[in-house]
């Protein structure tokens, strides 16, 4: 049997959601979800999320908000987030990073910006009215650019690693990355959720680019506990050569606050 999305004041609720953290749909109001890796989001507002990358904030503070503009079957949102990397630099060259940034390097203040344009569909749609649902099969699209303001003097090198060099290019030259993915996103087998993307990245159209995958298969245990695993890919094209890495992956998510029975007590999961 597929995964049940009960009615919850009329509306369905997917008890095993497919949609992942990179597609348009924000979290539902009030709900938290806390991940070890990747994005964890807090439902501010109906239609908007806060966001950040938990692990990476001790070293570049980040923070950001996803709102969905409109659609249904077809959702347009838009993802902003600011990160603060110079932490993170000034630890990497007093921690034994000297191949990367050696110890006389002077990091500026950093304040890097990203922007996204992100599009997501819904290939099996079904009625509303329908009790036992199966989860959506989603295609995501996504564009955008990041940008960097630097306050200070600067002296220190492009990292010239893997999935970093790109990432970074923004601190250097007033340089922009530029950025486009497509993700799909559905339903393996009964609380068995898939996910697997590819993203290209170029650094001001100059002819270094990268490109990056990742697939993953979600377990729910329930409806508000799921562990992932699969792998990611890596491969950067620069002016220092090539590079490819490939890893696997692990990760889980906590929900706080996910609803999944109905209002009128008949059902409770």
């Amino acid at each position: 049997m597929f995964a049940q999305a009960p009615l919850i004041g009329g509306n369905q609720v997917d008890y095993y959601s497919s949609w992942t953290e990179r597609s348009a749909k924000v979290v539902p109001y009030g709900e938290i979800h806390l991940s070890a890796l990747a994005v964890s989001r807090y439902g501010n507002y109906p239609k908007t999320e806060i966001n950040s990358q938990l692990l990476l904030f001790p070293f570049a503070p980040n923070i950001g908000v996803k709102h969905e503009w409109f659609g249904e079957n077809t959702i347009v949102s838009t993802q902003h987030t600011f990160y603060y990397p110079t932490l993170g630099l000034n630890w990497a060259k007093n921690s034994g990073f000297q191949d990367q940034i050696p110890e006389s390097s002077e990091v500026p203040h950093i304040f890097t910006f990203r922007n996204e344009l992100i599009v997501s569909h819904i290939i099996n749609p079904q009625p509303k009215d329908c009790f036992i649902k199966v989860p959506d099969l989603v295609l995501t699209g996504r564009l955008g650019f990041d940008f960097s303001l630097v306050a200070g003097d600067s002296q220190f090198p492009l990292l010239d690693y893997h999935f970093l060099y790109h990432r970074t290019a923004s601190y250097h030259n007033s340089q922009k990355l530029y950025f486009m993915g497509v993700e799909l996103d559905g339903n393996a087998y009964k609380n068995f959720n898939f996910s697997i993307n590819a993203d290209y990245y170029s650094i001001d159209f100059n002819g270094e680019w990268a490109a990056e995958s990742q697939g993953k298969i979600h377990w729910h245990r329930d409806s508000k506990f799921s562990v992932s695993g699969g792998y990611k890919m890596y491969y950067l094209s620069s002016n220092y050569g090539t590079q490819l890495l490939a890893m696997p992956v692990i990760d889980f998510v906590f929900k706080l606050n996910h609803r999944t029975r109905l209002q009128n007590g008949l059902f409770k999961k």
